[in-house]
């Protein structure tokens, strides 16, 4: 009767909100969705870490530093087991002297090579370099592949410049380039082929041969390849331009931009290759932020400071140009401290950096500190077209400090390169001219002031403000100079050529006119002589 009766009542609906779940219901909820995203977790952890190890592994195993790692393991056992780590320097040193009898026990060809790859190790830790290299040079030239010897290569190279050996260390990038290209290792490539760059970039005066050789082995166009053909082209504008051949210098700096355009990631040698060019060009402002990328380049190796040298210089430029003389000095001081024991001394780097820096003293009116530059800047180099432009600073200093005895050969020597070397430079030309015609006249040489003021005239053509400036001084001269001579008709004709520039000059303006008036009657009859122009208010 009791299960009629409860059956019987009616069952009433409850409303949405009144719904509740039992406390172990939601506690059960609860810890799913707990479970659930530590299991998404771990599953998301795992899964990344098991694809980071495989592209480790990959990594690892295609670059070369495991094998690299492991045949160091192997070979320092042999090492350890013929002790050379530990032998005397006699000892080192007669197993230099001959190595087949030192080594004839060893039959096998690889560990023979690793005992004399340790042996020329022991022999430089010891500082014993000409006997390592006497070891090392036959060495490498039995190699025949292998990523291992690849990066030894290229290590050997680097030692061999840290101790000056810029000759030794050329085969050695050399045979590291083409190892790693025979490998597959794209990125060391790269790295060989900068040092490359940077030795025959540092090594030598002003030779290009050895950069251009290299352009055909840049030919790719990866962005890798592109930035080290820039670099190497800006380097060999500069040497043209320190022999004076402007317009060659100028192609390769177009050249060096094109091949930096439209760069994803923008290498050191990339930034500073494309601000060399840029500012060569004449982009100042858009070659400043290129330059700064490479200004502080922390790197160590000689790629590294060709390319921090190369940025300092053209910063030093820029901030001459803007006035800041103080600031350019300061970069060409760090350019210095980092060439230091990178930059071989025979580099056209060092007479350029001297001389550079010694007009920015000239300017300045620092006459006996620049000096002590242009001297240095003559002492360290034979090469006529690097000696053009001190021999000119030293030779003003000179003029500036009332030594005219010294000044007078070194501006008749600096003419006489621009000449032979430099033919094509009209403006250095007359400047120099200019320069020995005023001297010349305090000496009271009036012939020889004569003809040095009239090819200055002569060369000193172009609307440039400094070359104008120039040529007014040397109109001026000529004048005086042919006036003193009693040359009477060519110099009314001087001073008719000195009037269109002095217009605007009232005390020189009423000079000249003074003086065509005088000299007019004094002309013989078969060479008549114009009217000078009419007086203008």
């Amino acid at each position: 009767m009791m299960e009629e009766e409860k059956s019987a009542e009616p069952s009433a609906p409850l409303e949405e909100e009144e719904l509740e779940f039992r406390p172990w219901v939601k506690w059960c909820g609860v810890g799913l969705a707990g479970a659930a995203s530590v299991g998404l977790f771990l599953a998301t952890y795992f899964i990344g870490f098991a694809q980071g190890e495989d592209a480790g592994f990959q990594q690892a195993t295609t670059s070369g530093l495991v094998e690299k790692s492991l045949n160091e393991a192997a070979s320092r056992n042999v090492l350890n087991f013929m002790r050379l780590a530990s032998a005397t320097d006699e000892h080192l040193l007669q197993a230099a002297a001959d190595v087949n009898a030192a080594f004839s026990w060893v039959r096998d060809a690889e560990v023979r090579m690793e005992a004399e790859w340790y042996l020329t190790q022991a022999l430089f830790s010891r500082g014993h370099h000409e006997e390592a290299l006497a070891v090392l040079a036959p060495l490498f030239q039995r190699v025949t592949g292998g990523v291992e010897w690849a990066h030894r290569a290229l290590e050997s190279g680097n030692h061999l410049v840290n101790i000056g050996q810029f000759d030794a260390a050329r085969p050695h990038f050399e045979q590291a380039a083409l190892l790693f290209t025979e490998n597959k290792q794209p990125g060391w490539r790269y790295e060989a082929l900068g040092q490359l760059i940077a030795l025959e970039a540092c090594a030598f005066q002003a030779d290009t041969a050895a950069l251009e050789a290299l352009l055909p082995e840049l030919k790719a166009d990866d962005e890798e390849t592109r930035q080290l053909r820039s670099m190497a082209l800006v380097h060999i504008g500069t040497m043209l331009r320190s022999r004076g051949e402007n317009e060659a210098a100028m192609g390769k700096f177009s050249e060096a931009l094109a091949a930096v355009e439209n760069l994803r990631t923008v290498r050191p040698e990339g930034a500073v290759s494309r601000g060399v060019a840029m500012l060569e060009l004449g982009d100042a402002a858009g070659a400043e932020p290129m330059l700064r990328m490479a200004e502080s380049n922390p790197g160590g190796s000689l790629a590294d400071a060709a390319i921090r040298v190369l940025a300092l210089r053209y910063l030093a430029v820029i901030e001459q140009q803007r006035g800041h003389n103080v600031t350019a000095l300061a970069m060409l001081h760090r350019a210095q401290g980092v060439a230091e024991g990178r930059v071989k001394s025979s580099n056209a780097f060092w007479p350029c950096l001297y001389d550079q820096r010694g007009w920015i003293h000239y300017m300045v009116q620092n006459y006996q500190t620049a000096l002590l530059d242009f001297n240095a800047a003559m002492a360290v180099t034979q090469e006529p077209t690097l000696l053009m432009q001190p021999q000119e600073g030293a030779a003003r200093c000179y003029l500036e400090l009332g030594k005219t005895a010294e000044a007078q050969p070194l501006l008749e020597n600096s003419l006489n390169l621009r000449r032979q070397y430099t033919p094509g430079d009209k403006n250095a030309l007359g400047r120099l001219n200019l320069l020995l015609g005023q001297l010349y006249d305090q000496q009271g040489k009036k012939p020889e002031a004569e003809a040095a003021y009239r090819i200055a005239v002569e060369s000193l053509t172009t609307d440039a403000p400094d070359e104008q400036e120039n040529r007014l001084a040397a109109l001026l001269g000529h004048a005086y100079v042919l006036t003193e001579l009693e040359r009477w008709a060519e110099a009314y004709a001087a001073w008719e050529q000195v009037l269109p520039m002095v217009q605007e000059q009232f005390d020189r303006r009423e000079e000249a006119r003074t003086q065509m008036r005088r000299i007019k009657p004094l002309i013989p009859a078969a060479q008549p002589a114009a009217e000078p122009l009419p007086a203008q208010s």
